[in-house]
């Protein structure tokens, strides 16, 4: 059983692919304590139950309760996991405030379950998502294929994803909602360095098309005179008394076309493990970002496990990012409304410094049945440049968990 604090925003059935690396202390068992009396290998269960939350000085919280189970044989290299989950989310922002609505609550069930099987040096892994909220609507499936050469030190792999998403209003009859649809690859490696030394390096492109705006969000327009006026995190008070009375709703291009290079490094030494992470960004908007993470597992004992981490994102802004948008003139002093416009300041230039750590205490001393409490935290501060409303955010998150496998 799992039991889990720990942070969650966005839709994670968006996310259509997701690569996690766990690192910590590693104890190999004996090869004859693999194979039971019957001569086969016995298959490894794994269930767990969690909780995660996170909360901003945003006024946006959210909680997460999900349940996951997985069965495979770790010796033959199969697998078949399945996982469920509702995020109940509650937000006063600025930006709902903004549109003189009130708090706004919302709760999403999503799914996901996945296969993975080895043949020889090849491991095949399909991976299914299902999503549903009063709004939106989300399915997505993929597959990955890994292939080990080079006595297992080298194992390239390639992945290929699709999503299509219904995007809609609770007000609004589903026939009128807006579809969009992602499409993914995946191309890279994992390689042995030497004896203690891991690393890996992984391409990403992504293909988003449809409707890519949010259909909640508004765009203040504002004269010329004005936009000069509006200096970065002005108020809604500000806003209001400067912008023009038209507010048509956000307009983004209708295709966005994404890149990302990650590469990962990972080096064991006596009694602790590091990881270092780096990823650049680009895409067709015209956004470029760096994301750099750190974490040092350090082992304290034999039941012990502690680590620090760090993270630091940075990015510009898209190409038709403004902080207060011009609505042009045209004839006879008719107002227009620009061809693109958005207020998502998560499309500004921000940076965010994200720090924290974490502990795990192995409760049982037996790895056949292991059982441990893990508990972490962290703490986040972005800083947007060029925003309406707020110049900062501040977000803390943490982890409690307990955990067995049988």
């Amino acid at each position: 059983m799992r039991v889990q604090l720990r942070a969650t925003v966005g839709r994670t059935a968006r996310a259509i692919a997701l690569l996690v690396v766990a690192g910590g202390s590693a104890r190999a068992a004996d090869a004859n304590d693999t194979k039971s009396s019957s001569g086969g290998t016995p298959l490894t269960t794994k269930a767990s139950t969690e909780v995660s939350g996170y909360a901003d000085s945003d006024h946006v919280t959210v909680l997460t309760p999900s349940i996951a189970a997985r069965i495979g044989d770790d010796v033959e290299g199969w697998s078949v996991g399945g996982r469920y989950l509702v995020d109940v989310v509650s937000a006063a922002s600025v930006d709902i405030v903004s549109t003189a609505s009130a708090q706004w609550h919302e709760v999403r069930h999503a799914g996901s379950a996945d296969a993975t099987a080895r043949f020889g040096d090849v491991t095949p892994t399909i991976t299914g998502i299902i999503s549903s909220e009063p709004d939106y609507f989300s399915v997505a499936g993929g597959a990955t294929l890994a292939l080990d050469v080079l006595d297992k030190n080298l194992t390239p792999f390639v992945g290929l994803s699709y999503g299509d998403d219904q995007v809609g209003r609770t007000d609004l009859p589903r026939q009128y909602w807006r579809e969009k649809q992602t499409v993914s690859a995946q191309l890279g490696a994992t390689f042995v360095v030497d004896r203690s030394t891991i690393a890996s390096l992984q391409a990403d492109g992504i293909v988003e098309s449809g409707y890519l705006a949010k259909p909640y969000r508004y765009v203040p327009l504002f004269s010329a005179a004005q936009a000069v006026t509006i200096q970065p995190g002005a108020s809604i008070a500000q806003v209001n008394s400067a912008r023009l009375d038209v507010r048509p709703a956000e307009q983004v291009p209708n295709a966005r076309h994404r890149f990302a290079l990650t590469g990962r490094l990972a080096h064991r030494f006596d009694q602790s493990t590091l990881r270092i992470d780096e990823r650049a960004y680009a895409d067709s908007w015209g956004l470029l970002a760096s994301t750099t993470e750190l974490r040092l597992l350090v082992d304290v004992g034999r039941r012990w496990t502690v680590w620090p981490h760090a993270r630091f994102h940075v990015q510009n802004d898209v190409t038709f990012w403004q902080r207060a948008y011009v609505a042009p003139t045209g004839a006879g002093g008719a107002i227009g409304v620009p061809a693109l416009r958005t207020g998502d300041r998560e499309l500004s230039a921000l940076s965010t410094a994200t720090a924290g750590g974490g502990v795990r205490f192995l409760l049982v001393d037996d790895l056949r049945q292991p059982w441990s409490i893990v508990f972490e935290v962290d703490g986040s501060y972005t800083r947007y440049f060029d925003a309406l409303y707020i110049s900062e955010r501040a977000a803390i998150f943490s982890t409690l968990a307990v955990e067995t496998q049988f």
